[in-house]
């Protein structure tokens, strides 16, 4: 059996397509129409928080900087280097990069929104002489081979229809001697067939494309031509997530401004979405290539 066939599927939880679109237009519409009020729900922030304990009273802006903190741990971003955020979201991570480390960063998404909100968000921090973001497919990248220093993947893999090509493309992005960090929600087998078909469901609705096992990512990481340097599971830190989610989603039902329509995600979705993240594993990985 060929390594391609051995990876080509990384996912033991692969969700179908729903309708004719592709991965990338259903991700980014599902972004431009949800994506504001996600942002702001979380504190700018669309991605799981770090948590010391569960009796760390952080808010959800605070402990999701401090995971984007471990991931600029994982990177070693080096004065100078040109950093490629592959899945930007609205900017946060990218923008705190450069704060922290005299880098540039090109950030890439499918939302078109996501992008603007990105853009004038690293206006809005003084960074935009460093930090620009555009609209692009990081299954087909518009860079060319070797143009990046460090590349991050930040909770982007999961809604990617084919993480090996990824990252072979990351592989060939990089310099040599470049470094890849990144962040993903890994599966944890459901227990029954009804557990997963509810798994399966509610990825849908995210536009989860699939999710990865822990196992999968050293195969998947050497396939692609790269050398995996570190890989941590950190569930036990970002499993408090889901239940700050849903207090911070309950307390907007009860008032706090922003348009629950605009979400467009029932309150019973979120309960159920998040019991089921809440049983995933997370990892954060590191990769390099040969120099």
């Amino acid at each position: 059996m060929s390594d391609d066939t051995m990876t080509s599927v990384p996912a033991a939880i692969a969700v179908d397509a729903a309708g004719p679109d592709t991965t990338a237009e259903r991700v980014g519409r599902f972004f431009d129409e949800k994506g504001d009020v996600l942002g702001d729900l979380m504190g700018g922030n669309v991605h799981f928080g770090y948590w010391l304990g569960p009796d760390d009273d952080s808010t959800f802006a605070e402990a999701a900087d401090r995971l984007t903190d471990h991931m600029i741990d994982m990177l070693r971003p080096r004065p100078g280097d040109r950093v490629l955020d592959l899945g930007c979201g609205r900017g946060r991570p990218a923008v705190r990069l450069a704060q922290a480390a005299e880098v540039e960063v090109v950030g890439i998404s499918v939302s078109r929104r996501d992008v603007a909100a990105a853009t004038a968000l690293a206006r809005a921090e003084g960074v935009a002489d460093r930090v620009t973001f555009r609209y692009a497919d990081a299954m087909n990248p518009p860079f060319t081979a070797g143009s990046f220093d460090r590349v991050w993947a930040v909770e982007s893999m999961l809604y990617m229809p084919d993480r090996l090509q990824v990252l072979r493309n990351i592989a060939a992005l990089l310099r040599p001697g470049g470094r890849l960090a990144l962040c993903d929600i890994s599966e944890t087998p459901p227990e029954t067939a009804e557990d997963r078909a509810v798994l399966e469901g509610i990825l849908r609705e995210w536009e989860v494309h699939s999710l990865a096992r822990f196992d999968d990512y050293p195969r998947l990481i050497a396939a692609a031509g790269l050398r995996l340097t570190d890989i941590v599971d950190v569930s036990d830190r970002t499993r408090y997530s889901p239940d700050r989610v849903v207090e911070l989603f309950q307390r907007l039902v009860a008032g706090s401004g922003i348009p629950v329509e605009s979400v467009d995600l029932p309150m019973e979705l979120w309960d159920r979405s998040f019991a089921a993240f809440e049983r995933m594993g997370y990892l954060i990985a590191a990769a390099e290539r040969a120099g």
